[in-house]
């Protein structure tokens, strides 16, 4: 039977390795406050690979050419003061098994200097409850925003997926201008 002193000092030097693989654990893991190039999630591989503004070309001025329709005849358009941010997202399933996959419910935009999550408007992925093992998608998500909330302010795709969230690096280095939306008729 060992000594008072002895269980003392197995006492610390548990709490101390416990405490040390605790936090070699914590600065390990994937923090949701990290914006990363890709992320992985059950299998899932996600990286976005592109972004730039939408040229929606319609032109609202008074001396752009052709038919001048109001805003209400142009369901889908984004709502004056805003832009269309088309984002390029691949998803790659690195398992054997199927993956259950919802693009348009597990990605979201945030944005501006609250970064105000924005749901994606539109995207490319269509219908797509799972990803077959071995297997890629490339798809578009298309957000609607005031191009100051990118372009002034920190911004970045979050990725859920299950109960794990990533937030995803956007490449704006080759971003062009956005477009001159205007609805002033």
């Amino acid at each position: 039977m060992p000594r008072p002193s002895t269980r003392v000092v197995i006492v610390v030097v548990a709490a101390f390795a416990a405490g040390t693989i605790g936090v070699t654990r914590l600065t390990a893991s994937p923090d949701a406050a990290t914006v990363a190039d890709q992320a992985i999630v059950d299998s899932l591989t996600a990286q976005v690979t592109a972004a730039d503004w939408t040229n929606m070309d319609h032109d609202m001025a008074k001396d752009a050419p052709g038919y001048k329709m109001p805003p209400a005849m142009m369901p889908g358009m984004p709502e004056d003061g805003n832009q269309r941010l088309a984002i390029t997202v691949t998803v790659v399933n690195t398992s054997e098994d199927t993956r259950p996959f919802r693009p348009d419910e597990e990605f979201t935009l945030r944005a501006g200097a609250e970064g105000k999550a924005r749901t994606p408007r539109s995207d490319t992925f269509g219908d797509l409850p799972r990803l077959a093992p071995r297997n890629a998608v490339n798809g578009l998500l298309f957000f609607d925003l005031p191009t100051e909330e990118l372009t002034e302010s920190p911004a970045w795709l979050e990725w859920t997926h299950g109960d794990t969230t990533h937030r995803l690096a956007i490449p704006m280095d080759g971003v062009s201008a956005p477009p001159n939306h205007s609805h002033n008729p």
